[in-house]
C-alpha cells in the first residue's frame, strides 16, 4: 500500500495525508469498537457488526469466570459471532503465537461461552454506552426482526462452530497473510482472516482509516458456499446422533420428550446447526418462542430461561425463580445453573425414569401455557 493518499476538496485544493502509526494499540482498538463498519470491508449489509463486549473473558471450562481476554466480540446481523484480535506491527510476537492465541480463544469461546454471558456483556456495553439495550438491537435488526430468534441463532451458530475470526493490525506482515489464507482454506465452518487498517493523516487533524482484508480467497470461498449449509435430517437421524455420543438411555429419553412434545402441539426439529432439537410453541402475537432444547454437545435436556424472559408471563426475575424452584423439586436432578437468565438442564437420560418425567410434565404443561400468553 502507498505510503500516501491525496484528498481534493470541491474547489480543486489537494491535501496530502502520510501514512503515520497509531500512537498506541488501545487506540485501534477503541477506533475498532467506534467504527466496526471498517471490519467489513464491503458494502454487504450483513457484514454489519454489533459490538457485543472489549476485552470478553473467555473460560477453559464450563462456568469458568475467563482465563483470557479477547479484544472485541462482535456479532454480525446473520447472528455470527466475531472474534477481534487487534496488534500493531510493532508487536514483536512470532506470528505462530498471535495465530495460537486466537485458536485458544476460539476453541474454548465455542464450547465454554453461556449465551446468558454474552447477552449480559452486550447490556453492560449499551450501559456504559448510555444506550437502551432493546433499542440498540432493535436498530440494528430492523423493524421486522425478532431479537429472541436472533439471539438463539447467535447460540446455535457459537455451538456449531460457525465464527469468524479476524486479526486487525496496521501492517499485515506477509507470514501472517500466508498462515491465514492456508488456515481459511482448511476450515469450513468457521471463517478466519485478517484486516489491515492503514492510518492516514494530515494537517488540521485530519484523519483517514483505509482498510484492506486478506486472507479470505476465492479458494476458501468457494468451499465455504459449498458446506454452509447442512443437509436436513429426521429426527430419527438425529437421535441416532445423540445415542453414539450420549447412549442408549439419553436416546429413549429424548424420543420420550419429543413424542411428548409433538403430542402437544408443539413444533420440534433440529437446529441448523443440528447441535440441538428445538421444542417451540407459536405466541398469541404470532411469534415463535422456545422453552425447551435437547443439546448435542452436551446431552443435556435445557429450560431456556434466556429466551422465556422476554414472554409477557415471565419478564420478571421473580416468575422466572419460580420455574427454577419448580425444577429443583424434580427427583434426583441437579440442575447445571440456577440463574434465571440462564439454560438450567440435567443430562436427558434422567427422562428415563418415571419419577423424574412424571414430575417435569405438568411443570412443562404450566411454562408452555404461560408462553403461549401475550400481554
Amino acid at each position: 500500500m502507498a505510503d500516501s493518499i491525496f484528498l481534493i476538496d470541491d474547489e480543486n485544493a489537494l491535501t496530502r495525508l502520510e501514512r503515520t502509526d497509531y500512537d498506541s494499540e488501545a487506540l485501534l482498538q477503541r477506533l475498532l469498537a467506534d467504527h466496526p463498519a471498517v471490519l467489513g470491508v464491503t458494502d454487504d449489509a450483513s457484514t454489519e457488526l454489533l459490538l457485543i463486549k472489549r476485552e470478553q473473558a473467555v473460560p477453559d471450562d464450563e462456568g469458568g469466570s475467563g482465563r483470557w481476554s479477547l479484544d472485541h466480540l462482535f456479532v454480525d446481523r446473520e447472528s455470527i459471532p466475531v472474534l477481534v484480535e487487534v496488534k500493531r506491527a510493532t508487536d514483536t510476537r512470532a506470528r505462530r503465537e498471535v495465530v495460537a492465541q486466537m485458536l485458544d480463544y476460539a476453541a474454548n469461546g465455542v464450547s465454554y461461552w453461556p449465551l446468558a454471558n454474552l447477552i449480559e456483556a452486550f447490556q453492560a456495553t449499551c450501559h456504559e454506552r448510555g444506550e437502551n439495550h432493546d433499542e440498540a438491537l432493535a436498530q440494528f435488526l430492523g423493524e421486522e426482526a425478532d431479537s429472541e430468534s436472533f439471539w438463539q441463532q447467535v447460540e446455535t451458530n457459537l455451538r456449531a462452530g460457525r465464527i469468524r475470526m479476524v486479526f486487525v493490525a496496521d501492517r499485515i506482515h506477509k507470514d501472517l497473510r500466508r498462515i491465514v489464507e492456508f488456515l481459511n482454506e482448511q476450515m469450513r465452518t468457521a471463517e478466519i482472516s485478517a484486516v489491515e487498517v492503514a492510518q492516514f493523516t494530515g494537517a488540521d487533524g485530519l484523519r483517514t482509516l483505509v482498510p484492506t482484508q486478506v486472507g479470505l480467497t476465492e479458494r476458501a470461498r468457494s468451499a465455504k458456499r459449498v458446506t454452509s449449509e447442512l443437509e436436513p435430517i429426521t429426527k430419527e437421524e438425529w437421535l441416532d446422533r445423540f445415542q453414539q455420543k450420549h447412549g442408549e438411555d439419553a436416546r429413549k429419553a429424548a424420543s420420550r420428550v419429543i413424542d411428548w412434545a409433538v403430542a402437544k402441539g408443539c413444533s420440534v426439529g433440529p437446529s441448523k446447526t443440528q447441535d440441538s432439537f428445538s421444542i417451540s410453541v407459536p405466541t398469541a402475537e404470532g411469534k415463535t418462542a422456545w422453552p425447551f432444547f435437547i443439546r448435542h454437545s452436551n446431552g443435556r435436556f435445557e429450560t431456556s430461561l434466556q429466551y422465556l424472559q422476554y414472554r409477557p408471563a415471565f419478564s420478571s426475575e421473580e416468575a422466572r425463580q419460580e420455574i427454577l424452584n419448580k425444577l429443583n423439586t424434580l427427583p434426583g436432578v441437579t440442575l447445571s445453573t440456577q440463574k434465571p437468565t440462564g439454560w438450567p438442564g440435567f443430562p436427558a437420560e434422567q427422562f428415563v425414569e418415571d419419577d423424574a418425567w412424571k414430575s417435569f410434565e405438568p411443570i412443562a404443561e404450566w411454562i408452555m401455557t404461560e408462553v403461549v400468553k401475550g400481554e
